[in-house]
């Protein structure tokens, strides 16, 4: 059984994952320039330390060894990402998957709409389901709009809704397995 309080969790570090790649990233390019200026100024610095009678102090080797942590910093985090996508597809597209749902439904204005067990709320799936489905969330399929906090069907009969639903998800299923295969 997949839980998608457990897919909640994969989608979480997969983007906590990511903020903190992007910070890597933007540290190494700042090294990368600090590295690229050395040249160009050593000879000034180094004779303006000369003349005040202080010593030059090169800090390519601390840059360097700073970089390459960093370099493997990204790497790990690139792993990680990589690996956590790859769970967060192979769950959501097990037949296993239980989507917590409130199995009383509520029809309104035409639609039948479902919420999550206990009103939790699953924002992190769903925007990592929107990017990987190309789609912007709520993520509408074939009359059915998933939301991080509801599902609506745009019908009024509850077992029509219930079958909306299930061919849905199973397409959304169909993509995500054909992306696991790239």
């Amino acid at each position: 059984m997949t839980d998608f309080n457990y897919l909640e969790q994969v989608a979480t570090r997969i983007k906590r994952n990511r903020q903190q790649f992007a910070d890597v990233e933007e540290e190494l390019a700042t090294i990368n320039y600090r590295i690229h200026e050395i040249p160009l100024k050593i000879s000034t610095e180094s004779t303006f330390a000369k003349m005040i009678g202080e010593q030059y102090n090169d800090a390519t080797s601390e840059l360097e060894s700073a970089k390459q942590k960093l370099t493997a910093e990204r790497e790990g985090l690139s792993n990680k990402i990589r690996e956590d996508i790859t769970t967060f597809i192979a769950e959501f597209t097990s037949p296993e998957l239980v989507i917590p749902l409130d199995p009383s439904s509520k029809i309104a204005d035409g639609n039948t709409t479902f919420k999550y067990k206990n009103g939790v709320v699953y924002r992190s799936i769903f925007e990592i389901l929107s990017e990987l489905l190309g789609l912007s969330a709520p993520i509408l399929v074939k009359d059915v709009m998933f939301s991080a906090s509801e599902i609506i069907i745009k019908v009024t009969d509850e077992y029509e809704a219930k079958q909306k639903f299930l061919s849905s998800i199973n397409e959304v299923q169909k993509t995500l397995s054909i992306k696991k295969n790239y």
